[in-house]
């Protein structure tokens, strides 16, 4: 399973646009994980999963979304209502109640993907507004139930490979 996830785009649509051209055939979801700053009815949200962020004015997206694919159940938020900034212990508890091995956030504009306890905390960083480098990024989850192998394949607004975020784990039963 291929997941295409982004975050932080703050009204920008082109790069998110352009993703979808780009992996339209390749991938089998999408995530956003919030401050997009766009409208419920943004032709957007046909591709792509969201949550409501602390920037996002629009009153229809839900603060937190649990989502079943393919058997495995990820959690979805922004982040700013679990505390990222200062641990991941607000998300951590929130990812064992709904029984989901992956939590997806933003809001800090940082990407990184970090386990912990078996749970998997992964930032795609902003794709329109970085923190930490000059050049926005976004993420690709490649889940190999098959080999017990998922992937998290960084990429910069350009497309190209940050190997220094990618990283890949063994998964265990």
């Amino acid at each position: 399973m291929r997941i295409i996830c982004v975050s932080d785009n703050h009204g920008n649509t082109y790069y998110m646009e352009e993703l979808l051209s780009i992996y339209q055939e390749e991938a089998d979801e999408w995530i956003h994980c919030g401050d997009s700053e766009l409208l419920e009815t943004h032709p957007l949200w046909q591709n792509y999963r969201t949550v409501r962020g602390n920037m996002d004015i629009a009153e229809g997206f839900k603060t937190e979304r649990v989502e079943e694919l393919e058997g495995d159940r990820f959690l979805i938020v922004h982040g700013h209502r679990h505390g990222v900034k200062r641990s991941y212990n607000e998300l951590k508890t929130r990812a064992l109640e709904e029984n989901c091995q992956f939590a997806f956030y933003g809001h800090t504009h940082i990407p990184k993907v970090e386990e912990e306890d078996g749970i998997f905390f992964i930032n795609p960083g902003s794709i329109a507004q970085p923190r930490d480098r000059e050049i926005g990024t976004y993420l690709i989850m490649d889940l190999d139930k098959d080999n017990h192998q998922v992937s998290f394949i960084y990429y910069d607004r350009d497309h190209n490979e940050v190997k220094e975020l990618t990283k890949s784990f063994n998964l265990t039963d």
